[in-house]
């Protein structure tokens, strides 16, 4: 039987969306594409060298990009940065559509 017989047709395919896309620099501007417009955006900040994340809401204009200015206190060591607009993905994080991680070195104080 071939894989098209065996889903049947009360099973229809599922298309996994296309995950966001960000960029942080070491000014810690994060900006990002490919998210909902006029959408409510949470920003995952990991500091890696302690092990805390800081979870951030942000706001996307009407083209679905991402401007935001994070407001972290250098302390040296890397800062992972994710972001998501709460779509749905059962392979993500929590269930959720992640953007890639964007990692910036922090600069010490």
């Amino acid at each position: 039987m071939s894989e098209s017989g065996t889903r049947g047709r009360s099973s229809p395919q599922r298309h996994a969306a296309a995950a966001p896309t960000i960029f942080a620099g070491t000014d810690y501007a994060v900006v990002g594409t490919g998210f909902l417009p006029d959408h409510e955006v949470l920003v995952r900040v990991i500091y890696t060298a302690k092990g805390v994340s800081d979870y951030l809401t942000y706001r996307t204009d009407s083209r679905g990009c991402l401007n935001a200015e994070l407001p972290i206190l250098p302390h040296g060591g890397a800062l992972e940065i994710t972001a998501t607009d709460r779509r749905d993905d059962p392979d993500g994080d929590c269930g959720l559509l992640w953007s890639n991680t964007h990692t910036v070195r922090a600069v010490s104080a």
